[in-house]
């Protein structure tokens, strides 16, 4: 027994520790920009070490288990720099580049933006790492997965994006056949909701459950930004766990495998609808984790099952680490299980918190944890934007099963209407809400962007909170022994 649970947490620490060192080599990789790492020999360097700590003690495959995944991590910075400087040599030259469009092109009244991947320039048959940011006039044509050929001048870049393409010639458009089934049926599904609920109610309800965000308004989308809400409109944590939760207790009524079989059906069909983006796809990863976990009838250590997911989406792609969205999902997703349970602690002690102040408690820490962020990015924070949040978010869940609702019964006479009736009455007070408290501006605290100095809040915030906690243990231990 006591080998066994030895072997356990041998594994468990051998993980996590490789994941650590993935991220911990990311950030290290990309801000000394390390790009000698290159060759594919540092793989089998990696997986050779990991193989050597497997059967060592714990002190031994710790520190090793860490270098594996720096070596690891180097190796894929280095792979995504060798191809943003290939991308590099080209700034300032007319450019014939060919690749495929990654996530949905966003339409709006200045014109269609998307981003391109998979890059070939001119004749070159070899992909390219790195990916292209494409302003274009207004073509409502094109979808994801539509493969281009663009001619145009090539720019440099800004966030995540290598390069970027202002209105270029489209020389080519090619659409794979049969196309892509799923977003087929997702484009097909929010037509049948937008002939029942109007504009803008209906594309804020299709971002909610489809992560369709190109309809919204441009004021809108300002307010949600200001008010902290930018979360709610990119598919993730928040809408996955909704699904799930339904399948689960749908489907667990068979059996538990059915319970889970469909669960993960349902992700990967949603990750499929809504696109591979930074968000989804950490959600997905952690729903999935989440989910064979329960099935096992174990639990996952929050800050584990966050260092795991996260040293694994970055193997995918370590720019993801300044994408915007994928530090939203997992600050969030700390705020709600780290943050929330170190606060009902605080204020209920071992006694669970009510559904009021667990809405209070859970709204509170998404939004804490995620305020660091949106101010380093946007350099701007509303003060009472945390009374937006907490009117809008215990209601996210309902607005979402009214809209899909809406589009499962459309076409049924009399359902239809009475349930696109409540679903653009919801919407309605969401933005009501966005737009009252967006348009508070007294209230609105501005600073310059990008200031890294913005991440100490999060400092202020558990040090206090960890001085409080110790205190009233310490309080509570000498009461016990008096």
């Amino acid at each position: 027994m006591l080998e066994w649970m030895r072997r356990e947490i041998h594994q468990s620490y051998f993980v996590v520790m490789f994941a650590v060192g993935i991220i911990v080599g990311t950030i290290l990789g990309l801000g000394f920009r390390v790009n000698y790492f290159a060759s594919p020999w540092f793989i089998s360097v990696s997986v050779l070490l990991l193989i050597f700590a497997y059967f060592k003690p714990w002190f031994v495959f710790t520190m090793i288990s860490l270098i594996a995944g720096m070596i690891l991590a180097f190796f894929r910075v280095s792979s995504e720099l060798y191809g943003e400087s290939y991308i590099r040599q080209y700034f300032g030259q007319t450019v014939m580049v060919a690749g495929v469009i990654d996530g949905d092109a966003e339409t709006d009244e200045g014109g269609t933006s998307f981003k391109l991947s998979e890059l070939r320039f001119g004749e070159e048959e070899v992909f390219v790492r790195g990916s292209l940011f494409i302003s274009e006039y207004r073509n409502e044509k094109l979808a994801r997965g539509d493969m281009v050929v663009l001619e145009g001048k090539l720019a440099e870049g800004f966030g995540t994006y290598a390069g970027y393409m202002y209105r270029p010639a489209i020389q080519a458009i090619k659409r794979p056949e049969p196309g892509d089934l799923v977003l087929s049926v997702r484009n097909w599904f929010a037509e049948r909701i937008r002939g029942l609920v109007p504009e803008p109610e209906v594309s804020l309800g299709l971002s909610y459950l489809l992560g369709m965000k190109a309809g919204l308004p441009e004021d809108l989308s300002e307010n949600l930004r200001i008010v902290g809400l930018v979360h709610i409109v990119v598919a993730s944590g928040a809408h996955l766990s909704i699904l799930v939760e339904v399948a689960k207790k749908v489907f667990g009524k068979i059996s538990r495998f059915s319970g889970l079989l469909f669960s993960i059906l349902f992700v990967v069909f949603f990750m499929s609808m809504v696109g591979w983006t930074p968000s989804i796809l950490r959600a997905g990863v952690m729903a999935v984790l989440t989910l064979l976990a329960w099935y096992v009838g174990r639990k996952f250590s929050p800050i584990r099952i966050i260092l795991i997911v996260a040293g694994f989406t970055l193997m995918i792609n370590p720019m993801f680490i300044i994408n915007l969205g994928w530090l939203l999902s997992f600050a969030s997703y700390a705020g709600i299980m780290i943050l929330g349970p170190l606060i009902s602690k605080l204020f209920y002690g071992e006694k669970k918190p009510g559904f009021f102040g667990s809405t209070i408690i859970t709204t509170l820490s998404a939004t804490l944890m995620t305020l660091p962020i949106t101010l380093y990015f946007y350099g701007t924070v509303s003060l009472i934007s945390v009374f937006a949040n907490l009117l809008i978010l215990p209601t996210l869940p309902y607005a979402m099963g009214l809209v899909f609702m809406t589009g499962v019964f459309a076409g049924v006479p009399g359902l239809e209407v009475a349930i696109s009736f409540l679903a653009t009455k919801l919407l309605d007070f969401h933005i009501l809400v966005v737009e009252f408290f967006g348009g508070m501006k007294s209230f609105l605290v501005e600073i310059p962007t990008y200031q890294i100095l913005v991440f100490l809040i999060y400092g202020l915030i558990f040090i206090p909170l960890g001085i409080l906690l110790l205190r009233r243990k310490m309080i509570k231990s000498r009461e016990v022994r008096y």
